[in-house]
């Protein structure tokens, strides 16, 4: 009896983080041994489960199936297949919480030579994530994840005024990770952050596609100013312990209330077409698949959430 991924998600690097959490962590609940196809993390990360084949009938289980049976019940399942959670079982972050039992950094380090361990001493680092490309193309829904320049303003701001965040009184690092450097977020907080004389610098892989530095930036910060995205929000669970991450309120309670028709998200959206146009906004109802997640969230299980307006 095993527990599978035997093709990863077609999703970013985040949701395969995620995807991979959940195969350890219910393997581990359910007591039978997980097999994983061969990902990034193979060459990120230490000790990745490896791909082991079976003859046995197949199965997708389904996030909700996951999130409404018990182990008892799941183990019945395994007696005729093994149990698949390919695409499209949607078992991403919306099943985080219910699966996740075990420190997921007992099942997910990076390995010594991806780890950012090189930060100044005399700073507390604080990893900022802003996420463009990807929530601004054909695919973006309607920019719906996005985080507006305000959202970083005022969490910098917040650290600003907040001494007691600092760590033995260090001076602040901000580090700005983001694949997009033209997003006007990303922009704003650059030109913000200049503007009230704060030590920042561009993560290293700032700009561009390449993505591990970053990654390990975020997971090693002090401090997460963090965007929607699964990327930073996996890296908030591995890495160092007892980071303070910081979300968006606003965009917090839109996702949770399924609405998204705020004028100030607007003119954020775009769309490459033959040159950058404004899209139509369209308010999104009944988004409770990612609700879960964001909702269980807010009780700060495995976070040290900070919610910022």
């Amino acid at each position: 009896m095993s527990v599978r991924i035997d093709k990863i998600t077609r999703g970013r690097f985040g949701n395969k983080v995620f995807q991979y959490n959940n195969l350890v962590q219910l393997a581990n609940n359910l007591g039978v041994e997980p097999s994983c196809s061969p990902w990034e993390g193979n060459i990120f990360f230490k000790n990745i489960i490896p791909y082991k084949k079976s003859d046995r009938n197949k199965k997708i289980i389904y996030w909700n199936e996951i999130l409404d049976k018990n182990n008892e019940e799941i183990k019945e399942m395994l007696k005729t297949h093994d149990l698949l959670l390919d695409d499209p079982s949607y078992a991403l972050h919306n099943t985080f919480y219910k699966l996740t039992n075990k420190d997921p950094r007992c099942y997910l380090e990076l390995k010594d030579k991806y780890k950012k361990t090189t930060f100044s001493e005399n700073d507390t680092i604080v990893g900022i994530h802003i996420r463009g490309g990807d929530i601004l193309g054909r695919d973006g829904q309607d920019g719906r994840e996005i985080h507006t320049p305000y959202y970083y303003k005022n969490a910098i701001n917040y650290l600003l005024n907040n001494v007691e965040n600092k760590i033995d009184g260090k001076d602040y690092l901000f580090i700005i990770c983001t694949d997009d450097p033209n997003f006007d977020s990303v922009k704003e907080t650059i030109e913000y952050l200049k503007q009230k004389g704060c030590k920042y610098s561009l993560g290293p892989n700032f700009g561009t596609l390449n993505y591990i530095q970053d990654f390990s930036v975020l997971c090693y910060s002090d401090i997460l100013i963090n965007s929607s995205s699964t990327f930073c929000i996996a890296a908030a669970f591995i890495g160092k312990k007892n980071k303070k991450v910081i979300h968006s309120k606003d965009w917090m309670d839109r996702i949770l209330k399924g609405d998204f028709s705020n004028d100030e998200y607007k003119k954020y959206v775009k769309v490459w077409t033959n040159k950058m146009t404004d899209i139509e906004w369209r308010t999104t109802k009944g988004y409770s698949k990612a609700k879960i997640f964001w909702i269980e969230l807010e009780k700060n299980y495995y976070f040290n959430i900070i919610n910022i307006i």
